[in-house]
């Protein structure tokens, strides 16, 4: 009788790959049991390089924390910086940001993506919240969750300033203060290993993120976050069960009725060793997913020779919709034009075999 041969396996990510951590980010933090005290860690911090870049500097803190770090100037041409700076619109609009589609603006003609990011050729879940009220609460689940938020607030906490975007990584109930990522940067005595990382109080951040200007409510803030893949294999002789859990992730307090995805497929990779087993296909179509929904797939594989330190990848991606509104320049004498734009976003997620045990 042929001897059963178990692997230990490693769950891992890629590229641009959303990061499998802690259960609680799986699950999802609830209320009464989020921790006084959370801050993200591993979040980098990149400098706007231009007084009116906030918006695009926060966007690439975002995206080097999930994946690549994407050239800033490609990201504001995405993002349709101006004089004005950025709209909230094209916040969510960037991180959707893919190979269907090419910058609108212009700031930084010589590097205008024309076919997605070089660095990430397909965009990610982006989603925003506004409101009436201060939602501090639920920005808090997010970052327990490990969700950076974009926030748009004044510089200072006071009504006159003027609007400006930062990263919110963490909070400290105790002192009642909350923990940016500033992508500013300057008029500050910092040592060479700065990490961009300010404290406020709870208070003082509330006052300034009563901010309305580019948005109808105040209190913006948006996540961008790579699709999640679960991978889990089971291996049986010389076959292998692997099974993909695909979240299209859209924490509260974001609007899971928006951006459905369209024609959601999954697809899977294989080393050399590994084949489909018979009437398996390489690409599974999954159809529509909500935001917020899970799908599983499963694909029965064969293999032969050791597997160690091979690796199995999972693809995951759908098409979504969506549009901006005009984007006014400062003095509101020229603007680009409001369009509708068409991406596909997902993540990426990969199984590696480590350490062949035969009992």
């Amino acid at each position: 009788m042929k001897a059963k041969r178990h692997f230990i396996f490693i769950m891992f990510t890629i590229s641009f790959v959303f990061q499998v951590g802690l259960l609680s980010a799986v699950i999802g933090a609830e209320e009464d049991d989020l921790p006084n005290f959370h801050i993200i860690s591993n979040v980098p911090w990149h400098k706007q390089i231009t007084g009116i870049s906030c918006g695009a500097g926060s966007l690439e803190i975002v995206f080097d924390y999930h994946g690549p770090d994407i050239n800033q100037k490609e990201i504001a041409d995405v993002a349709r910086t101006s004089s004005s700076g950025t709209w909230p619109a094209d916040i969510v609009r960037t991180g959707h940001f893919s190979y269907l589609s090419s910058a609108m603006g212009s700031f930084y003609p010589a590097v205008a993506p024309e076919a997605g990011f070089e660095e990430r050729p397909i965009g990610y879940a982006s989603f925003s919240h506004s409101s009436s009220i201060p939602w501090l609460d639920e920005l808090k689940r997010l970052i327990a969750n490990d969700y950076p938020v974009i926030v748009l607030m004044g510089f200072y906490p006071d009504s006159d300033s003027v609007g400006h975007y930062r990263v919110v990584i963490g909070y400290d109930d105790d002192q009642e203060l909350i923990y940016f990522i500033d992508p500013w940067g300057r008029d500050i005595m910092k040592p060479s290993d700065f990490t961009g990382i300010i404290s406020w109080s709870y208070a003082d951040f509330e006052t300034a993120w009563f901010y309305t200007d580019g948005s109808d409510l105040p209190f913006f803030g948006a996540v961008i976050i790579p699709w999640e893949i679960e991978l889990v294999a089971d291996m049986n002789g010389a076959t292998i069960s692997v099974e993909a859990k695909i979240t299209y992730p859209c924490p509260a307090p974001m609007d899971n009725e928006q951006y459905p995805a369209g024609d959601v497929r999954a697809g899977i990779y294989l080393p050399e060793g590994v084949t489909l087993a018979e009437g398996e296909s390489r690409i599974i179509q999954i159809g529509d997913m909500a935001a917020g929904e899970t799908e599983t797939v499963t694909w029965q594989l064969t293999y032969e020779g050791d597997l160690t330190g091979k690796e199995i990848k999972v693809m995951a991606d759908g098409i979504i919709d969506g549009a901006v509104p005009d984007a006014a320049w400062a003095g509101n004498t020229k603007y680009y034009p409001a369009y509708a734009y068409m991406d596909i976003i997902g993540g990426e997620a990969g199984l590696q075999f480590m350490d062949q045990v035969n009992p």
